[in-house]
């Protein structure tokens, strides 16, 4: 069961989503928008294979169990994604000309965004693996709960130019600078494609 969702995850986040634009003639009605915190899934990863704990000579976890804590444990503590999500939504509101709310309450639009995230099953012929997430985001009236604008993106374009790397499974548990800067990274460009129809 547990194999069959990770592939399932990952087989959906590295499609690329839908996404829709706001109309221009109710973004001009939005007083204000209101950043709700940003929610961001647990990490999933998919086990290790013989070829991969054989080759890590013991220093990096070999069950789907360890790996998951130990990724978990560094992105708690190091990505700070949600603070970087809701930083660059609000920077990119700005942007666009709308007004940032510091509460929901004062706001005539609320702008949500949902992250899922896990190390993708080994692809191609050196069994890399890379960051696989999705970035949803969805603004929606104040007044009625009417949705205004919903994207999702899963696949970042030009990822290569663009810094994105795939690492042997090893690397991901033995350089967390690595790791933290792939993640930020990701997080950054997927929420900059997610929030482009603003």
């Amino acid at each position: 069961m547990l194999r069959r969702s990770l592939v399932a995850f990952v087989a959906v986040a590295l499609t690329a989503c839908a996404a829709s634009t706001i109309d221009p003639q109710r973004k001009a009605s939005i007083g204000s928008v209101y950043v709700a915190p940003v929610q961001l899934s647990k990490a999933t990863v998919f086990g290790p294979s013989v070829s991969e704990v054989n080759a890590s000579s013991g220093k990096v976890p070999t069950t789907v169990a360890e790996a998951t804590s130990r990724l978990q444990q560094v992105v708690d503590s190091r990505a700070n994604l949600r603070e970087l999500i809701e930083d660059q939504a609000k920077q990119d509101l700005i942007a666009k000309g709308y007004r940032v709310a510091d509460a929901a309450s004062s706001a005539s639009a609320e702008l949500k965004i949902n992250v899922y995230h896990a190390l993708s099953v080994p692809v191609g012929a050196n069994d890399g693996r890379g960051i696989a997430m999705t970035v949803g985001a969805e603004m929606v009236r104040s007044s009625d709960g009417k949705r205004l604008m919903f994207a999702g993106q899963s696949k970042i374009k030009d990822s290569e130019t663009k810094g994105v790397r795939m690492a042997p499974y090893a690397e991901w548990f033995t350089n967390d600078d690595f790791l933290v800067e792939q993640y930020r990274l990701v997080a950054r460009l997927l929420t900059a494609q997610a929030l482009a129809g603003l």
